[in-house]
C-alpha cells in the first residue's frame, strides 16, 4: 500500500511539475532599431521581416507569450545594422523574474542582395535568433543542467557524454534539440570543463550552422522539384551569409563561406536557365495549339477558348487574361511547376511567344 502511494504521489508531482514548466512565460516587447545612416529596407519592412518573424519563433516554441504590459518579464529585440560591412544582426534579451538575463543573436551579410533577398534575410536572422533563444532558455531554465557544473571527475564524464549526445543529434538533423544540449554543456563552469565548453560554444556559432548549410546543399542535389531546389539554395545561401557575418574574424571560414556561395551562385543561375527552358517548351506548345486553333476558326482565340484547350494539355500551364489592343490579342500565362510567366501574341495571322 505504502509503494503504490508513493508511486501515486511520484507521478502526481512529475506531473505538477510538466505543468508549471507547460505555463509560458508572459513578456511584454520592447523594439529598438539602430541603423545610423544606412537603411537596406523601409523600417517598417525591417520590423514585419526580422521581429515579427523572431515572435512568431518564440510563441511557436511554447515558452513565451506575449502581453501588452509586464514590469516582471521583459523581452527586448533591438536591430542592428552596420552600414560599412553590409551587416544586419538581430538581438533578443529576455528578463525573467528571477532569473538572470538571457541573450541570443544572430547576424547575416547582405552585400549585393536585393531587396527580396534581404527581406528573406532579416526573416533569417528573426527565425535564428528566436531559435537560439528558446533552445537557450529551454537548457538553462526549463532543463538546467545543475550535475555539469561540479569539478568532479565524474560530472566530466557526463559533460563530455551530454557533448557527444548533441552531436549525435546534430548528426540526425535534429539541431534544436542538439542546440539544447550545447548550450548545458556551454554553460558549465566545473574545473576542467574548459575545453569541452569552448567546443560548445564553437559549435553554438559555427558547428551547427556549416553542418545544416551543407545539408541543404545536399538536399538540393537529391530533389528534382525545381521549388524545392530553389527553396534549399534560399537556405543555404543564408546559412553561409549568417556564417560570414558571424565568423567575420575567422579567415579560413569566411573564405569557405565564400566558396560555397560561388557554388550556389552558379547553381541558382543554371536553375534559372533550366526553368526557363521547361517555361519556353510549355509556351511552344501552348502556341502550336492556338495555331491550330487559329487555322480552324480564322481568329484569334478567346479566353474561354484558350482556357480549355490550355487545360486539355499535359503542360500544366494557367491562363491569366487575355487583353485586345486594335489588331493584336495578348495571353499572360503561368507556367505552373517553375511559377514562371510567360505570353503569346495573336496578330497578323501568327501566334508568337512574347517573353
Amino acid at each position: 500500500m505504502l509503494v503504490i502511494f508513493r508511486k501515486t504521489l511520484y507521478l502526481f508531482l512529475l506531473f505538477f511539475a510538466s505543468s508549471i514548466q507547460a505555463k509560458p512565460f508572459a513578456v511584454s516587447t520592447e523594439i529598438n532599431i539602430r541603423n545610423g545612416d544606412w537603411y537596406p529596407l523601409p523600417e517598417e519592412d525591417m520590423k514585419a521581416a526580422a521581429v515579427d518573424t523572431a515572435l512568431a519563433e518564440l510563441t511557436k516554441g511554447g515558452l513565451f507569450s506575449i502581453v501588452a504590459e509586464n514590469k516582471s518579464n521583459k523581452l527586448y529585440l533591438d536591430i542592428s545594422l552596420i552600414g560599412p560591412a553590409e551587416t544586419a544582426k538581430l538581438t533578443i534579451q529576455v528578463n525573467l523574474k528571477d532569473q538572470p538575463s538571457y541573450v541570443s543573436t544572430a547576424s547575416i551579410s547582405v552585400h549585393d542582395m536585393d531587396f527580396q533577398g534581404i527581406y528573406n534575410a532579416f526573416e533569417h536572422i528573426g527565425q535564428v535568433a528566436a531559435q537560439r533563444l528558446n533552445d537557450k532558455t529551454e537548457a538553462l531554465v526549463i532543463k538546467p543542467g545543475k550535475k555539469l557544473n561540479s569539478s568532479s571527475p565524474a560530472n566530466n564524464k557526463k559533460l563530455k557524454t551530454v557533448y557527444d549526445k548533441a552531436q549525435k543529434l546534430k548528426r540526425q538533423y535534429q539541431y534544436n534539440k542538439s542546440r539544447i544540449l550545447f548550450e548545458q554543456v556551454a554553460a558549465a563552469s566545473g574545473e576542467g570543463s574548459e575545453p569541452l565548453t569552448a567546443l560548445a560554444k564553437d559549435e553554438l556559432k559555427y558547428g551547427l550552422t556549416v553542418f545544416e548549410a551543407r545539408q541543404w546543399m545536399v538536399a538540393m542535389g537529391n530533389s528534382g522539384d525545381p521549388a524545392m531546389i530553389s527553396r534549399s539554395i534560399r537556405n543555404s545561401e543564408n546559412l553561409y551569409r549568417q556564417i560570414l557575418a558571424e565568423n567575420s574574424d575567422n579567415l579560413i571560414r569566411t573564405q569557405e563561406a565564400q566558396a560555397a556561395l560561388d557554388n550556389l551562385s552558379v547553381s541558382r543561375n543554371a536553375l534559372k536557365n533550366v526553368l526557363r527552358a521547361q517555361t519556353l517548351m510549355a509556351a511552344s506548345s501552348i502556341r502550336m495549339m492556338m495555331e491550330q486553333e487559329y487555322m480552324m476558326m480564322g481568329e484569334c482565340p478567346d479566353k474561354k477558348q484558350t482556357s480549355r484547350f490550355a487545360t486539355s494539355m499535359h503542360t500544366d500551364v494557367t491562363l491569366n487574361n487575355v487583353k485586345n489592343k486594335g489588331k493584336e490579342t495578348l495571353y499572360a500565362f503561368t507556367e505552373n511547376k517553375t511559377g514562371n510567366s510567360f505570353a503569346l501574341s495573336c496578330a497578323d495571322q501568327r501566334i508568337t511567344v512574347v517573353n
